[in-house]
């Protein structure tokens, strides 16, 4: 735990919950002259977070369509057909909706720990190099010059190729080929992505490597998560405390610390201009599950209060649900209802609401069934 400076402001719980709310651009009507305004489009969106965690593809892109002002679900599916917005296995072994131009220095990262601690799983699968040799000499000879296949499609050219993808067996296959960056994910096809040659697919370029990715990306997320230290950064970045220490360390010279619990946060000196002004306290959003405010800290007692945990992670099995956020923290969760042709958002609250915040827990829903509609 790193010591708080003696300058640092001592901040409570719902000032940190409130001012990542901020600096996610999260806040409805935000205003463009802190630069905190919401995205005017899905790439834009996508490129100030960093990265937003995508293992489940509709909460992914969900998650970038509340974060663009007016986004819809037409619209997110545009920034990936374009080829700005690209899904992939980056850190910690998850799929993350990240910038086009950042999939070569995310995933050149993570890559060898990643397939490090997959190693024994692959043994168990019977995943030799012969048979990722194999399954890339597929990928290549169906997808070279600009194709589009997806999954299930990959699966059946791998079976016909004597690669079995039951079990589990062919994600692990596209996973291992997409972390030697053979793959990505591109555009939708109906509800599936098509995979796309990452040679074809990326921009050129090697990307950032060692210290100078670490402190690349400690900047983008501490401009869009703060308040946050360097565990919650080594967390979400998949990579050891001390690798991260440094060029963390580096990138919050430019922010402003504050005291939280004991422990030396930083934030972005346009989020902790927020502190006195009490935005975002009343503010009420709707998020998809797995969503950034909640997953992208190590620590999330800020979103989630204690009482409330087991509601939003039940049992903490790693399944993190849609909720509804009151300036900044969970106060209940939601699930999609209605009809195909016509969803809604059902909630089920934990507490009684202000006629205020009431009136935000409704607003909060239109705009998700608006994404759903546009």
């Amino acid at each position: 735990m790193t010591t708080p400076a003696p300058s640092a402001r001592k901040v409570t719980t719902t000032a940190v919950a409130r001012l990542r709310l901020a600096a996610q651009c999260l806040l409805p009507g935000g205003s463009d002259a802190n630069g905190l305004a919401q995205a005017q489009d899905p790439a834009s969106a996508v490129r100030r977070m960093g990265a937003i965690q995508s293992q489940d593809l509709g909460s992914g892109l969900l998650a970038v369509g509340v974060r663009t002002r007016a986004g819809t679900a037409s619209g997110v599916a545009a920034a990936l057909a374009s080829g700005a917005v690209v899904r992939t296995w980056t850190m910690r072994g998850t799929l993350f909706l990240v910038p086009a131009e950042d999939v070569r220095s995310f995933v050149g990262l993570a890559a060898d720990r990643v397939m490090r601690s997959a190693a024994t799983r692959h043994r168990g699968l019977g995943i030799a190099e012969e048979d990722v040799a194999v399954a890339r000499k597929v990928a290549e000879e169906w997808l070279a010059g600009d194709k589009g296949l997806t999954r299930p499609e990959l699966f059946e050219a791998f079976e016909a190729a004597g690669q079995p993808t039951a079990a589990q067996r062919g994600i692990h296959l596209l996973s291992i080929l997409s972390h030697r960056m053979v793959l990505v994910q591109g555009p939708l096809r109906g509800r599936q992505q098509e995979f796309r040659l990452a040679d074809e697919w990326l921009p050129r370029g090697e990307g950032l490597t060692g210290d100078d990715a670490v402190e690349y990306f400690a900047r983008r997320y501490l401009a869009s998560h703060g308040p946050a230290d360097e565990r919650d950064f080594a967390w979400w970045l998949g990579q050891p405390l001390g690798v991260v220490r440094g060029p963390f360390r580096a990138a919050a010279a430019d922010c402003v610390p504050v005291e939280f619990d004991g422990r030396e946060l930083f934030c972005a000196p346009e989020v902790a201009a927020l502190l006195d002004a009490r935005t975002g306290a009343r503010a009420v959003v709707a998020l998809p599950g797995f969503d950034e405010l909640v997953l992208g800290y190590q620590d999330r007692s800020a979103a989630v209060p204690d009482a409330y945990l087991d509601r939003v992670i039940p049992g903490t099995n790693g399944v993190f649900k849609a909720t509804f956020a009151l300036g900044g923290r969970a106060v209940g969760t939601w699930v999609k209802g209605g009809t195909p042709a016509a969803p809604r958002v059902v909630p089920e609250l934990f507490e009684e609401l202000t006629a205020s915040a009431a009136a935000g827990v409704e607003r909060a829903a239109a705009r998700i069934e608006a994404y759903w509609a546009g």
